[in-house]
């Protein structure tokens, strides 16, 4: 009897100690810092995660939540994988900090950045001074690499120290980006599961100098000035069908191996919209969202809808991977087709009815009698404001137009 005691004794010990020593994240808020820089240590892309229980965490950008589901754990390690993207997160739990790799397997060349976590750290920046500049309104931007530039308009908001800003380009925006102004100058950054960004900033006399870092790998300098009146390109005249070309076609596999093509009796008499994009592409998941809104609203009266990927990678096994992860986390309805690889060049030898391919993503509307009638280069995403809210209301009255013919 002694003995049964003391064997039951032992296995409840056994069971204290195993879940006591368990290594789980801990709920509750974390700051994540991507080490882009060797030898700057302190040159970090930071973002807000906020872990909601070890198998629940959401990561925040300005009005933006992520929402990550694929969380696994070994003995001392955690796993946590990115939705839509599948980019991951492998690191060590020590107590209340991780230090681990981040890898983004969608690059073509994949190259891990040193990541640390820190828990109960709510601030993104740490703001020295309060604020001694103002950075609310539009701003004309220019990045510049060398002897090129390329405009943006930026659209910052800011409320005492917090400031939150995105880019608008010629093709495509910049997404969700949050920091702070301290004195005058002014940090941002974001991290989406494929891009992190992180913007330094100084005001001076109403003009704005800094750089630019995308991951470890890419840096440049931006410049900007206030203006009631930034302008762009018209996002509806960059890329055209070419004169000699009347319609748009195509025939390339989806996920099982079909052709798939303009062609296809589902097709005729039908309103088109044809998307190129890729699944490694944040606006091109903001996009696909947006059009699986539409897919839902207009496709009983005569809507269709087919997405062109173009991959980094296009031998199939991985692009129906890839499509089978995007197509599940945005419940996307419509067919999706290997088209290419993931080169604005080679995208163009695919569509050579094109001027060109300069940006994913890119829309094609296409009316029932299979004629283009509006192509619309990148995509004003819901970072954007009342610019997406006015990319909406005007697609929508071309949808319905071109049903109503």
């Amino acid at each position: 009897m002694k003995n049964i005691v003391i064997f039951i004794m032992l296995l409840f010990l056994l069971s204290c100690t195993s879940k006591t020593t368990k290594n789980e994240l801990t709920t509750g808020d974390w700051l994540f810092e991507l080490q882009i820089d060797k030898e700057n240590p302190e040159l970090t892309i930071p973002f807000n995660v906020k872990v909601k229980n070890p198998k629940h965490l959401e990561i925040k950008n300005a009005d933006e939540r992520i929402i990550v589901y694929e969380i696994t754990y070994k003995p001392d390690s955690v796993f946590i994988k990115m939705p839509v993207f599948g980019s991951e997160f492998k690191g060590r739990i020590s107590g209340k900090s991780i230090s681990g790799e981040y890898i983004n397997y969608n690059k073509s060349k994949v190259v891990p950045i040193p990541f640390i976590a820190s828990f109960a750290v709510k601030e993104r920046f740490k703001s020295k001074e309060g604020p001694g500049s103002d950075y609310n309104g539009n701003w004309q931007a220019n990045f510049i690499s060398g002897e090129n530039s390329n405009t943006a308009i930026g659209i910052f908001e800011q409320n005492e120290n917090i400031v939150t800003v995105t880019f608008q380009t010629e093709v495509g925006d910049y997404r969700y980006l949050e920091g702070v102004v301290s004195g005058d100058k002014m940090l941002l950054s974001c991290f989406d599961g494929a891009h992190a960004f992180l913007f330094t900033a100084t005001q001076t006399d109403g003009k704005i100098e800094g750089m630019f870092y995308s991951g470890n790998t890419w840096r440049q300098k931006w410049r900007a000035e206030k203006t009631d009146n930034p302008e762009l390109g018209d996002m509806k005249s960059l890329t055209y069908l070419k004169p000699e070309y009347e319609k748009l076609t195509f025939a390339f596999p989806n996920e099982n191996g079909d052709m798939i093509s303009l062609e296809d009796e589902k097709y005729q008499n039908k309103v088109v919209i044809v998307q190129i994009f890729g699944t490694w592409c944040p606006n091109c998941m903001d996009e696909t969202r947006y059009l699986v809104e539409l897919h839902k609203k207009y496709n009983s009266q005569g809507l269709e809808i087919i997405g062109l990927d173009f991959e980094t990678k296009t031998d199939f096994d991985y692009f129906k991977k890839r499509i089978v992860r995007f197509r599940k986390d945005l419940e996307v309805p419509y067919e999706l087709v290997l088209a290419g690889p993931a080169n604005k060049k080679m995208a163009a030898k695919a569509l050579p009815m094109l001027n060109k391919v300069i940006s994913y993503p890119t829309a094609i509307f296409i009316d029932k009698k299979g004629k283009v009638r509006e192509i619309h280069t990148g995509f004003s995403g819901p970072g954007t404001g009342e610019d997406y809210e006015q990319y909406k209301k005007e697609t929508q009255e071309l949808i319905e137009e071109l049903l109503g013919e």
